[in-house]
């Protein structure tokens, strides 16, 4: 026997030894994590007590390349049931959006229809796109202002810029951060039809895990229900990437982009259905009149909408099939159940209650006798994600299933089916409850 072998046989015991050690810890840790007192993590205040809102989020006027005015919009929005209107025009250095008329025309409309919640927002070339790349910044009180916005317009937009300058977007970032320091919210930021114009889903991972490493605080997601819901082709996806029954395949799909964020820990919502609205002629629907946005909100106010887009306490719908959706995770020992945009702390290794509650109307956006034909639970894991369960609503418009989470944790989304016979089906789409 050799020097070396002899040394490695002397010192075997205590390699043993080691091992042993470190599995008791390990095991140790698994104990008290599975054991301890489960807790919401990101606990949202309003859970139980919020308020829901029909919201549209991205529309464009005479501002930027729409049709027509903003007051046009804002009736428009009233009469087909929005609580929530956001005002998104273009960024583009010949347009108009961002201008003291902008504002002005946003800001007077509240005092005509008090009814609506009406938010500053613009839809902003988002380095180093060069045009290809947008994405919707929604502005709070005190920073809905024309000044701020033509500074965010001339300093950050990307459109007419010459070079890549990945270094705008962070600069923007701490621009919106830094100006945000005085209002009662941040502003929110949304990427939209985020696969529209990518090569392929990896390409949209990269880009939101981008956004979002640099975004902290503002960047919340994505548009998982893009806009011209009437157009061909639909939703104006003409590349490499088309929608699965109208949502954006790197969003919705189980396993895609969003999901593989989600597996890492990374918090992003995906559940925004919006009109993209420009016009008819565009292939749009009017704002709220098929897309909707329904947001779960601590109250109606722009810093409320803000608070509950930014948390993730909303469900994006197609056609009216449903309202008010509202996923919920139960664990033994936690104080209520956990909402989407929340987290819970200690639930793994245990069985947990998946409950999903709706409002169905008896008709839907075309005034048709509606339903809901089928309800689905994605779980998400480090492995894989994969529909765990599939069933109806029953009479009361409620699902309840019960599943014990893998001990690495597990994230919860579901959906909901209207089957079309001769067309794209109509979904809901929840956000997400992670179990850590």
């Amino acid at each position: 026997m050799g020097l070396l072998d002899s040394r490695l046989l002397e010192s075997a015991p205590v390699r043993t030894a080691a091992g042993v050690l470190l599995g008791v810890v390990a095991a140790t840790l698994w104990y008290l994590q599975t054991n301890a007192t489960p807790r919401i993590g990101k606990p949202i205040p309003w859970a139980g007590a919020g308020e829901w809102l029909a919201a549209e989020t991205h529309v464009h006027s005479r501002f930027s390349d729409g049709r027509y005015t903003v007051d046009e919009l804002v009736d428009a929005s009233v009469g087909n049931g929005c609580d929530v209107l956001a005002i998104t025009d273009h960024t583009d250095g010949g347009l108009k959006a961002a201008t003291p008329e902008y504002h002005a025309a946003i800001a007077a409309a509240p005092a005509r229809v008090p009814q609506l919640t009406l938010l500053t927002g613009i839809e902003w070339n988002v380095p180093p796109g060069k045009g290809q790349d947008h994405a919707v910044v929604l502005f709070p009180p005190g920073m809905d202002d024309a000044a701020l916005l033509g500074e965010f317009k001339e300093r950050f937009d990307d459109f007419d810029k010459a070079g890549e300058n990945p270094e705008l977007a962070v600069a923007a970032f701490a621009w919106l951060r830094t100006h945000a320091t005085n209002a009662p919210e941040a502003p929110v930021m949304f990427l939209n039809h985020p696969g529209r114009r990518a090569t392929d889903i990896a390409a949209v991972r990269t880009q939101l895990e981008w956004l979002s490493g640099i975004g902290r605080g503002v960047f919340a997601g994505m548009e998982g229900a893009p806009g011209h819901q009437n157009a061909r082709p639909l939703g104006a996806y003409g590349r490499a990437l088309q929608p699965e029954d109208r949502w954006d395949p790197a969003v919705a799909a189980p396993g895609a982009a969003w999901d593989q964020l989600l597996a890492r820990g990374t918090d992003l919502s995906g559940a925004l259905a919006s009109s993209d609205f420009h016009g008819p002629k565009n292939g749009d629907y009017w704002p709220c009149e098929f897309s909707a946005t329904w947001i779960y909100a601590p109250d109606r106010t722009p810093a409320g909408v803000l608070r509950a887009l930014r948390a993730g306490t909303f469900v994006g719908v197609h056609g009216g099939i449903a309202e008010r959706v509202q996923l919920r995770v139960a664990v033994p020992g936690l104080e209520r159940a956990a909402i989407p945009g929340e987290a819970i702390r200690g639930g793994a290794g245990t069985e947990v209650s998946i409950e999903l509650e709706a409002d169905v109307p008896d008709v839907d956006w075309a005034g048709k006798p509606n339903r809901i034909d089928v309800v689905e639970i994605i779980r998400v894991t480090a492995d894989a994600a994969e529909v765990i369960h599939t069933a109806p609503l029953d009479a009361n418009g409620r699902l309840a299933v019960s599943h014990t989470v893998p001990r690495g944790g597990a994230t919860f989304r579901a959906r909901g089916r209207r089957i079309v016979e001769d067309g794209p089906d109509l979904l809901f789409y929840t956000n997400a409850i992670a179990v850590r």
